[in-house]
């Protein structure tokens, strides 16, 4: 790729950046190499550096793209302050608290529970992703369908723990019947 051609997809891609609403006013700056693509600059979620990967992956012509776009927020948030924005981005987004948790650390949050709906699972890590601080969302929610003669919302904590020992018994059961 020459450098006039490095040039263009320079001009353009800083072009989609500086007219898409949210991304604006970053002052996000991009310089291309090669068809290599280098992104630089600080946002306030990790959603909108999300977006911005996406929306730049979109153009023709790039060999591959070095997001060094940062997170970060005014001020200093602690891994306490990152949970309750997440836990507040969760419930604005209809995420049912009683299936799905959340806990940050070091700003990667981690969303734990059951739910056997793919679709909460993923609406939960999206709206993670919109909280101030989060740098990462990792899911470990699990999608065992464990409940299968109750609604998860009717279930006691004693029924949870012993439908999950039964569980493990009968596995161990079926691991003895292979030996």
């Amino acid at each position: 790729m020459s450098k006039f051609q490095d040039k263009e997809l320079q001009k353009d891609i800083q072009a989609i950046i500086d007219r898409t609403n949210g991304l604006k006013d970053y002052g996000i700056k991009v310089q291309v190499q090669k068809g290599e693509v280098h992104l630089m600059g600080l946002v306030d979620t990790l959603h909108e550096r999300r977006q911005l990967h996406e929306l730049v992956s979109r153009v023709s012509g790039i060999k591959s793209i070095e997001n060094g776009v940062t997170i970060s927020t005014d001020g200093q948030i602690n891994d306490g302050e990152v949970t309750a924005e997440v836990y507040e981005e969760l419930e604005n987004n209809g995420v049912n608290l009683k299936h799905i948790g959340a806990e940050s650390i070091g700003g990667t949050v981690y969303l734990r529970g059951r739910s056997n709906n793919q679709e909460e699972i993923n609406n939960a890590i999206e709206a993670a992703t919109r909280a101030r601080g989060v740098r990462d969302v990792i899911s470990q929610v699990d999608r065992e369908e464990i409940f299968r003669d109750k609604d998860v919302e009717e279930m006691s904590l004693k029924e949870i723990f012993h439908s999950q020992v039964n569980n493990d018994r009968e596995e161990e059961n079926y691991k003895d019947g292979l030996s």
